[in-house]
């Protein structure tokens, strides 16, 4: 007896096997079963906004790949994220805030429907603060991104940084320049 191919499965039969996974680290399981799975693991197919216990995000290896600790299954899953790639990383509300190491960039990606929102550059940021003066890296003494309200339910949310080696606060919400 031949074994099954699971990626040659109708597109609609996988969408719909898509839409009975419940629990976050089921779907994370879900997309890695072949390519085209991962394709049909879509905010359509989910419902990202479901009431789900959180999943802690583990240090990075350097690669392409994410862990997660799921307190649920008490399991790691490893999950795609070339978008994280080199970046350091703070979680907040289902979300994660990313800084990349060399040019400062932030973006809020969400990590399971891939949602991306641009941030002003960090060095912005600090713009309106005597205390960044000097010229060095700041990112390095980032210490904490924290979301007022996910950017899943909300577009009137506030985005605060800490940086610890500054006692300093740095807030954005969408529209502003910086």
């Amino acid at each position: 007896m031949a074994l099954a191919n699971w990626a040659e499965l109708p597109k609609d039969l996988i969408d719909l096997i898509a839409k009975r996974v419940k629990l976050i680290e089921d779907f994370i399981a879900f997309g890695v079963v072949c390519t085209s799975w991962r394709n049909s693991e879509t905010k359509v197919n989910f419902d990202f906004l479901s009431p789900q216990l959180p999943l802690l995000m583990l240090s990075d290896k350097g690669d392409d790949y994410r862990e997660f600790y799921s307190l649920s299954k008490k399991k790691v899953s490893h999950v795609f994220l070339p978008e994280v790639r080199e970046r350091e990383c703070y979680p907040t509300e289902g979300w994660i805030c990313n800084v990349k190491f060399d040019t400062t960039e932030m973006t809020l990606l969400h990590p399971f429907s891939r949602i991306s929102i641009q941030l002003p550059l960090e060095k912005e940021l600090w713009a309106s603060s005597e205390r960044f003066t000097e010229r060095r890296t700041r990112y390095q003494c980032m210490s904490r991104a924290v979301l007022s309200m996910s950017p899943s339910f909300t577009s009137d949310y506030v985005l605060t940084v800490s940086y610890y080696a500054y006692s300093f606060l740095a807030c954005w919400r969408p529209g502003d320049l910086n």
